[in-house]
């Protein structure tokens, strides 16, 4: 038996790292024991700088020792200083203070930590001061998205998609299948189908797949948006890491632009492995695109598909 030495490597630092992270205890501080994040320094100053940010805060970031990073908010009178340090490759340290009035509250602090849960459970955090970050119709539409696994020469890939007929019809795009025909389709329940590849579109960057079963619902071609305003609002949904039903929000940062003449919308939304073929909401929940990619070189620079490519694809069905 052949043992794939980067793979048993790569186990042994994901077990290294959660024996780390369940013998430490969980608090933060300038002072004692970091809290530990099972995200990359990078990932977590992601998450943390969009949560103050979505939350009302004005961020400032600057770089600290050792390939860290310094967090500083200000909203009227509350303020948020957290350092983020690397702590093993796949996690990283927080220290954090926070205070009201000039006032130290330690209870604040550990809402860093449902941050950070929430964010690992395939779910965005909710903003500060109650209410949520995201609108419940987005919540809602986590129902009908799947995560989509397969093959190529032995290499496991996985990407996202959604449904779109209760007959089992799912739509995703189509740059990481090349040479595959059946993938493994997994429900937001995590029921895993046999999907078989319908049409393969390279140009439009499209792929429509038959799980052959009958599904309970789908989501809606028939109100979807073509037109979108430049610093429109948009959340995507999928399974980036094989996190089923992450919301990732976004904003739309240029008009729309003709790459090998099909037009796609430019997007300030963060993208990560996997997340190719996530369907793509407006505010009120209405289908506006399919997540393509990410610009080489940027974090949250990235483009998505529109509707008008979709139902052309569609339309060209046998």
């Amino acid at each position: 038996m052949r043992i794939d030495t980067g793979r048993f490597i790569r186990l042994l630092i994901v077990f290294f790292s959660m024996a780390l992270l369940s013998s430490r205890p969980v608090s933060a501080g300038t002072q004692g024991a970091p809290m530990i994040s099972p995200l990359p320094v990078a990932e977590t100053r992601v998450l943390l700088a969009r949560w103050l940010a979505d939350s009302g805060f004005t961020v400032r970031q600057t770089a600290s020792d050792a390939g860290g990073v310094r967090l500083d908010a200000v909203r009227v009178t509350e303020r948020w200083r957290i350092i983020i340090s690397p702590y093993s490759p796949l996690a990283s340290a927080l220290y954090a203070e926070y205070s009201l009035n000039g006032l130290p509250r330690e209870d604040k602090i550990r809402e860093l930590q449902g941050v950070i849960d929430s964010y690992t459970k395939g779910r965005y955090p909710a903003r500060q001061g109650g209410g949520s970050g995201i609108p419940e119709v987005i919540m809602s539409r986590t129902a009908n998205v799947v995560c989509i696994r397969a093959a190529i020469n032995n290499r496991p890939i996985q990407f996202s998609g959604f449904i779109v007929g209760k007959e089992g019809l799912v739509i995703s795009t189509a740059h990481d299948l090349a040479g595959v025909r059946e993938v493994t389709v997994v429900l937001d329940t995590g029921k895993e189908l046999k999907g078989y590849i319908v049409k393969r579109d390279t140009g439009r960057d499209l792929s429509l797949i038959d799980t052959r079963a009958r599904l309970d619902s789908s989501i809606s071609l028939a109100s979807a948006r073509n037109i979108l305003n430049e610093g429109e609002r948009v959340y995507s949904v999928g399974c980036p890491y094989n996190h089923r039903g992450r919301i990732v929000p976004g904003i739309v940062s240029g008009p729309l632009r003709r790459v090998n003449n099909h037009p796609l919308w430019q997007v300030d939304m963060e993208t990560l492995p996997g997340g190719s073929g996530s369907p793509v909401f407006d505010a009120q929940g209405n289908l506006v695109g399919i997540v393509k990619g990410r610009y080489r070189g940027t974090e949250s620079r990235g483009f998505f598909i529109t509707m008008e490519t979709l139902i052309e694809f569609l339309k060209e069905l046998p």
